[in-house]
């Protein structure tokens, strides 16, 4: 049997082309992922999809957080655990969740987090949550901004089907968020972390895009 860190790379590779072929993905940034150390990817959320979406075309093993809800049931938390998904619990300011975030950050892993902590539904952004600025602060991790569009179209079209697009920007070194903190701590982290995922955006011509379809 496959260890789970053979499996996955597998998994993802077998979901890229999948993904790639049925809706068309395109992914541009790839190059600009960190392959080693601790890395913590923030993107906006739109869809279900996102997760498995954006951990197809992540050059890496990625973890994410997955609401606890998923959870319920032997079957549902085997598989999520086999995607290296752990739950949250977005009622509460979850302890349990963050602490093993940041065990996943301090031994040199990557996690995937959506700062807004729910889907938008007409594709704007949302007011981030301040737990990914206390991540950053805690683990000195850089930030890897991710804009995801077309998720949120529906699938169920068989001549116009949804394009997927994903765009990678430039990591945000520690520093600069230890910097952008000022008064404002964890949520000034927060914001500039959402603003950067919204200029990788705008640069792909994908924010326009995204506010079009809202409109």
């Amino acid at each position: 049997m496959l260890s789970r860190r053979r499996y996955m790379p597998s998994l993802q590779r077998y979901g890229h082309l999948v993904i790639k072929a049925v809706f068309g993905l395109r992914v541009t940034g790839v190059e600009k992922v960190p392959r080693t150390g601790g890395l913590l990817m923030a993107s906006n959320h739109i869809s279900e999809l996102d997760p498995p979406v954006l951990g197809s075309c992540i050059p890496r093993i990625v973890h994410f957080m997955a609401k606890s809800e998923l959870f319920r049931g032997r079957a549902a938390t085997w598989f999520f655990a086999r995607l290296n998904a752990f739950p949250v619990d977005r009622k509460r300011i979850d302890r349990a969740s963050l602490r093993t975030a940041e065990s996943i950050l301090l031994s040199q892993g990557a996690l995937l987090m959506f700062p807004e902590g729910t889907r938008s539904h007409d594709g704007r952004a949302l007011r981030p949550k301040p737990g990914i600025g206390m991540l950053v602060q805690r683990t000195g991790v850089p930030v890897l901004p991710i804009f995801i569009h077309g998720t949120d179209r529906p699938l169920g079209a068989l001549l116009r089907r949804p394009r997927f697009s994903v765009s990678l920007g430039d990591p945000i070194a520690p520093e600069e968020m230890t910097d952008a903190a000022g008064d404002g701590g964890f949520a000034s982290i927060a914001e500039l972390i959402m603003e950067r995922i919204l200029e990788t955006g705008a640069k792909a011509g994908l924010a326009a895009e995204a506010e079009r379809s809202a409109n």
